[in-house]
């Protein structure tokens, strides 16, 4: 089977009145940003039987070194007073005393409400009992040095949250909405990331597209992101990411079509980056680590390593990534397992890399593989699960109807990796939305999945992707989300359905499950909705294949134009979800377009602002709004 870059199987023209089938840009599906490059790990074992699924594993160890969050060279301490009881030392650790203190506010705490309800048509449902309880703003444009997209994630422990997005990561207490402390993402690897001979070309080391998880299984915080090292061609251009995608084998484009690179003087090198906390205290100690997207026998890491995924079980940590090879050749996706117990001790950590991740039906290609969260099962003694939706190989045929689900067992010690496909309705990649005041387009970011969700109760599989959707049947394309129940161990699907509503796109979907409730975080715009965030969701015992209730956290306020002579911006590209360890219920993270027009040839860019909001389904503990 020969593998080519899903670069799509759409392109907007510019508006969602008219829709061609035709090939979208890879330009538009790759992640943000470039970064940096250094030494690797070493090896420490050699590759085992390969699967049908993927060549691999491949055993590797890499060693990893110590920061502290607070006392790196660009931590700004924003509010003393955050945290309770803090004023001689605000950033000193929550004492037992202080966690139980804030876990009787936190159910104790009248919810506040400040968002306005949509209108109820009937792909949208409105019902009455999702409510939202604190939210404030998070980090925004103007706090992370130009970051675009946001990238926004959220990881929620006892009493803070780690909010990382684009260039930054922050420390909010939970409570007040606070932030105690921001770091620059790219520091947090420093002692990780040697500077190369020549030194970086944009300066400094380039870290872009975080993750963050909070392990509630361990009390841990979990980031990862990718560093991209630009290189240098043989005529002393810069070698950048836009370069790298130019020359990928794709979809209409001939093979090798791209510039030559076997004169490139320093080509291009791609890692993963992860870090996880030492403790409960996000704020302290953290063990970091870099290590190549593949197999590190080779110039597996010459290219760029694009779009990570982060997920974790009982036993171990996973990152997958879509990785652009320097030479041109095919896109091809990886998949890295890492043993949990020695990275949460600073450890050398043992990894087995899987390369060439490929579904078992021929004629559609694997594109961004979610690892789910699933920190109460899989491990060495269990499954641990993967889904991504598909991308087909035939440009004259664009719809799918298959997801792939991917099965590891025993990670640490000896890990095998299956896949199985599980039949779905037909979905497409979905046009670019609208949005008032302007010609210029949100990127809807095509058909990937956002993210994957593992719920113990029911033992469920959740996931969704925005795909193309005509409600009045006269050709008018809008962004819908369909969203997915799954049964990973049947490989059939429980549930699904399609969300959205006439004239208005939906996009960037991000689930999370537990228990017995499930929320989707989401974007939504068109010719009369500013850019906006906001969450849905429903229960186990409403109406199959519906969902129950949805809100708007924060309404648009101004059209999203940041210029750079596009007429399509760059908007998520994705959300967060995190459960909160203490009371069950949900907080999200997204974007929302501030009452702020700069215009396009200002000499700085129109900004997006965030939303942390706190939703949950039925009567709060505490009192019934």
């Amino acid at each position: 089977m020969v593998r080519k870059h899903p670069d799509g199987d759409g392109r907007n023209d510019g508006t969602e009145d008219s829709w061609v089938l035709d090939r979208r840009s890879v330009l538009q599906l790759g992640g943000i940003g470039i970064a940096g490059v250094g030494a690797l790990g070493t090896s420490s074992g050699v590759a085992g039987a390969a699967t049908n699924c993927a060549d691999g594993p491949f055993e590797r160890a890499y060693s990893g070194e110590t920061i502290v969050l607070s006392e790196l060279p660009s931590a700004e301490t924003l509010d003393p007073t955050a945290s309770v009881d803090r004023s001689t030392n605000p950033l000193a650790p929550l004492s037992e005393t202080e966690r139980e203190a804030r876990r009787a506010l936190l159910e104790g705490q009248q919810p506040s409400r400040n968002a306005q309800r949509a209108d109820a048509v009937p792909q949208r449902p409105d019902g009455d009992r999702l409510r939202v309880g604190t939210e404030y703003d998070g980090v925004n444009a103007e706090g992370t040095r130009g970051g675009v997209p946001s990238d926004s994630q959220i990881a929620t422990g006892w009493g803070e949250h780690i909010h990382a997005l684009n260039r930054q990561v922050a420390v909010i207490d939970k409570r007040s909405g606070k932030q105690r402390l921001k770091v620059r993402l790219e520091d947090l690897w420093e002692p990780v990331i040697p500077e190369p001979e020549g030194g970086f070309v944009s300066g400094s080391p380039f870290v872009f597209d975080p993750r963050a998880r909070y392990d509630r299984n361990r009390d841990r915080y979990v980031l990862a992101a990718v560093q991209f090292q630009q290189g240098i061609a043989a005529d002393g251009s810069i070698i950048d990411r836009e370069e790298i995608e130019e020359r990928a084998d794709g979809p209409g484009r001939d093979e090798n079509e791209g510039s030559t690179t076997e004169n490139d003087p320093r080509p291009p090198k791609g890692y993963f980056v992860v870090a996880v906390s030492a403790g409960s205290d996000p704020t302290g100690k953290w063990y970091v680590y870099r290590l190549p997207p593949e197999d590190a026998e080779g110039p597996d890491n010459i290219g760029l390593v694009d779009y990570p995924a982060l997920g974790l079980d009982r036993d171990a940590l996973y990152l997958t990534q879509n990785f652009f090879p320097n030479d041109g050749s095919d896109v091809r996706v990886s998949m890295v397992t890492l043993d949990k117990a020695t990275l949460y001790n600073g450890r050398a950590v043992t990894a087995h890399h899987f390369d060439n991740l490929d579904n078992p039906t021929d004629g559609y290609t694997d594109f961004t593989v979610q690892p789910a969260l699933q920190p109460f099962s899989g491990g060495r003694d269990g499954t641990y699960y993967m889904v991504n939706s598909v991308f087909p190989e035939d440009q004259d045929a664009p719809l799918a109807s298959t997801l792939t689900v991917w099965e590891v067992t025993d990670p640490v010690d000896d890990p095998a990796l299956e896949c199985f496909v599980v039949n779905v309705d037909p979905y497409t990649t979905p046009p670019n939305a609208r949005q008032p005041n302007t010609e210029t387009r949100i990127d809807s970011v095509g058909r990937r999945l956002m993210n994957a969700d593992y719920n113990s109760a029911t033992g469920s599989l959740w996931t969704a992707h925005a795909t193309a959707i005509d409600w009045n049947g006269d050709g008018t394309l809008v962004s819908a989300i369909r969203w997915y129940e799954i049964d990973p161990r049947s490989h059939t699907l429980r549930q699904s359905g399609i969300y959205g509503e006439p004239g208005r796109s939906y996009f960037f979907p991000t689930v999370g499950s537990n228990g017995d409730t499930t929320v989707i975080a989401h974007n939504a715009s068109g010719p009369a909705t500013f850019p906006r965030m906001d969450v849905a969701g429903r229960t186990t015992d409403f109406v199959e294949n519906q969902l129950e209730d949805a809100e708007v956290i924060e309404e648009g306020e101004s059209r999203y134009d940041y210029g750079e002579e596009s007429d399509v911006m760059r908007w998520g590209d994705y959300n967060g979800v995190s459960v909160d360890p203490w009371t069950g219920r949900f907080w999200a993270v997204s974007q929302y377009s501030p009452e702020e027009n700069v215009p396009p040839e200002a000499e700085r860019r129109d900004p997006y602002h965030t939303r942390v909001a706190e939703v949950s389904f039925g009567r709060w503990p505490f009192s019934d709004r």
